[in-house]
C-alpha cells in the first residue's frame, strides 16, 4: 500500500484496533466508520451476503451516524462508489462501499482494500472465537444437566430440565422435546417458553422437520417462518444414544433474531442429555425391578411359609375338636380356627397388594383382584385366585373390559345360584402368549337340568353374554356342570388375533 508513513501508521492502528471488538455488529460498524474517516468519505456501508448471494445485513454510515438498515449500497444516495470485497476463509462475506467524495484516489483504493482484507481476517478470528465460546457455553450446560440428572431428577422433570436448559443456553424464546410414543409416532412431550403450546400434540409424519431429523439423524437449521408453529428461526437436533435416535430437541429464537448457523454445539448438548436421560431411565427401571423382586420375595415367603404354618395350625386345632374335649373348649377352639382363617385371608390380601405395581394406574392384575375382592363380600368367603403369565404385558386394552365383565358375571352367578363354599379363579396366559383363559370353578349345586325351571332366564342370559364377549374377540366360552357338584366356566380368547399393545 502506497501513501505517506502517517497514513500507513493510521491504517495499521485501525487494523490492530479491530481485535478489540467482541461482537460482529460492533466490528462491522468499526470497519465502516474507520474506512470513512481514513478516506474522508461521508457515506459508507458494508453489505453482508449469504451463500445464496442474498443481502443479510447492511451496516451504513450517513450524516456521521453508523447504523444497520435494510437495502443496498445505492440507498446511501451518491453516484461515485469505491468498493472492496470482504472475504472470510476464502469465501465472499460481503462488500465494503464508500461514496460521497468528489474523487477517490489510488491511495484511497489501497486503504479501502487493506481495510477490507484486515476486516475479513478480523471477522474470521471473531467467528472462530464466537464458535469456541458458544461450544464452551453448551458444554457447561451439558455438564450442569448431567449433574442434576445424576443427582436424582427423573421422569418428566428430567425432560423439562433438558428443554429449559437448552432454551436458556441458546437465549432462545422456546424449546421442546419431541419423543416417539408406544406406536412410534412423534409427540411433543414437553415444552418450555412462549412459542410452543402443544404438549401432547402429535407431529405430522409428512413434510415436518422433526420427522426428517428423527429418521435421518441429521440436524437442520431452519429460517424464520419455516416451521408453522414457530415464528422465528429454529434448530432441530437429534437426541442420539449410540446409533439410536430417541427423539429430537427443537430450539427456537424470536422473530427477527439471527438464525442458528452452527448446530454442532446444540448437537453435543443434545447427545449428552440423551445419554444421561437413557441412563437415568435404565437406572429407574433397575430400581423398580429390584423393588418388585423384593416384593415378590416377600409375597412368596408369606405364601410358602407363613400361610402354610397357619394352615397347619388350623388343621391341628380342628383335630382337637373331635378328641373328646368339652363343649365349651370345642367352641373356643372353633373360634381360634376362624381367627386363623381370617388371618390367612388378610395375608393373602397383603400378597395381592405386594404383587401390584408400586405406583401409577391399576394394572390388569389389580383390576382382576379388585373384582374378586368385591365378590368376597357377597360370597361370605375369599375365593382362591391364581394369575399366571404376563397378563399386564400382552392382554390388549380392548380385550380387558370384556375379561373383567365376564369374571364379574361368573362370580355373580355363583353368588345368586350356587350356594358354594369354595370358588377358584384362574386367569392365565400360556407360555407361547397365544391364549388368554379365565376359569371360574365352584363346588355349589351345579346348573339345573334342561327341564328344571329353577334356573330362570337370567342364568341363561348371563352365560350367553359371557359367550358373546368371547366370540367378539374370536374366542369362546364353555360351561361344565355336574348337578350337586359345582360348575366350571372356561372363557378363552386367542391372543394372536388381537391387536396387542406392548407396555
Amino acid at each position: 500500500m502506497g501513501g505517506s508513513a502517517s497514513t500507513q501508521q493510521r491504517v495499521l492502528d485501525v487494523v490492530l484496533s479491530f481485535a478489540e471488538d467482541d461482537t460482529l455488529p460492533d466490528l462491522l460498524r468499526h470497519v465502516v466508520e474507520s474506512a470513512c474517516e481514513l478516506v474522508g468519505a461521508p457515506h459508507g456501508a458494508l453489505a453482508v451476503i449469504n451463500g445464496h448471494r442474498e443481502l443479510t445485513e447492511f451496516t451504513a454510515r450517513q450524516d456521521g451516524q453508523v447504523h444497520v438498515t435494510e437495502g443496498d449500497p445505492r440507498s446511501i444516495g451518491a453516484a461515485d462508489f469505491l468498493g472492496a470485497p470482504v472475504e472470510v476463509g476464502g469465501e465472499a462475506f460481503g462488500t465494503l462501499f464508500l461514496s460521497g467524495k468528489a474523487e477517490f484516489s489510488d491511495q484511497d483504493r489501497a486503504v479501502v482494500t487493506a481495510l477490507a482484507t484486515a476486516a475479513g481476517s478480523a471477522i474470521e478470528h471473531l467467528c472462530r472465537y464466537e464458535r469456541a465460546r458458544r461450544r464452551e457455553v453448551w458444554l457447561r450446560a451439558a455438564a450442569e444437566v448431567t449433574k442434576d440428572l445424576l443427582m436424582g431428577t427423573a421422569g418428566r422433570d428430567a425432560l423439562y430440565l433438558v428443554a429449559t436448559t437448552a432454551r436458556r443456553t441458546a437465549r432462545a424464546e422456546s424449546a421442546a422435546l419431541v419423543l416417539p410414543d408406544h406406536n412410534g409416532d412423534l409427540v411433543v412431550e414437553v415444552t418450555d417458553g412462549g412459542a410452543f403450546d402443544a404438549e401432547g400434540m402429535r407431529v405430522h409424519r409428512e413434510g415436518t422437520a422433526s420427522y426428517r431429523v428423527y429418521e435421518s439423524g441429521r440436524s437442520e437449521c431452519l429460517a424464520e417462518g419455516t416451521v408453522p408453529a414457530v415464528p422465528g428461526p429454529c434448530v432441530v437436533v437429534p437426541l442420539r444414544v449410540g446409533d439410536r435416535t430417541i427423539g429430537v430437541l427443537v430450539v427456537a429464537k424470536p422473530r427477527g433474531e439471527p438464525g442458528f448457523d452452527d448446530p454442532e454445539p446444540v448437537e453435543a448438548f443434545a447427545a449428552q442429555a440423551a445419554l444421561v436421560l437413557e441412563f437415568t431411565r435404565a437406572r429407574a427401571d433397575t430400581e423398580r425391578l429390584a423393588v418388585l423382586e423384593e416384593r415378590d420375595r416377600i409375597a412368596r415367603d408369606l405364601h410358602d411359609l407363613v400361610i402354610q404354618r397357619l394352615f397347619g395350625l388350623g388343621l391341628g386345632l380342628q383335630g382337637l375338636t373331635g378328641s373328646g374335649a368339652g363343649h365349651r373348649l370345642t367352641g373356643r377352639i372353633s373360634e381360634f380356627v376362624e381367627e386363623v382363617d381370617r388371618t390367612i385371608r388378610e395375608i393373602r390380601r397383603s400378597i395381592f397388594s405386594l404383587q401390584e405395581p408400586p405406583a401409577g394406574s391399576t394394572s390388569l392384575r389389580g383390576q382382576l383382584l379388585n373384582a374378586v375382592h368385591e365378590s368376597a363380600r357377597m360370597l361370605g368367603f375369599e375365593p382362591d385366585v391364581s394369575l399366571e403369565g404376563p397378563l399386564d404385558s400382552v392382554v390388549p386394552d380392548p380385550l380387558r373390559p370384556d375379561l373383567l365383565a365376564t369374571l364379574r358375571e361368573a362370580l355373580a352367578n355363583v353368588v345368586r345360584h350356587a350356594r358354594a363354599r369354595h370358588v377358584a379363579v384362574v386367569v392365565s396366559v400360556n407360555r407361547t402368549m397365544t391364549r388368554l383363559e379365565l376359569t371360574v370353578t365352584d363346588d355349589g349345586r351345579g346348573l339345573p337340568l334342561a327341564d328344571d325351571p329353577g334356573g330362570g332366564p337370567h342364568r341363561a342370559g348371563g352365560l350367553a353374554n359371557m359367550a358373546a364377549r368371547a366370540r367378539r374377540h374370536h374366542g369362546d366360552c364353555a360351561v361344565d356342570s355336574v348337578p350337586g357338584a359345582g360348575v366350571r366356566v372356561t372363557w378363552f380368547v386367542p391372543l394372536e388375533l388381537q391387536e396387542v399393545t406392548w407396555r
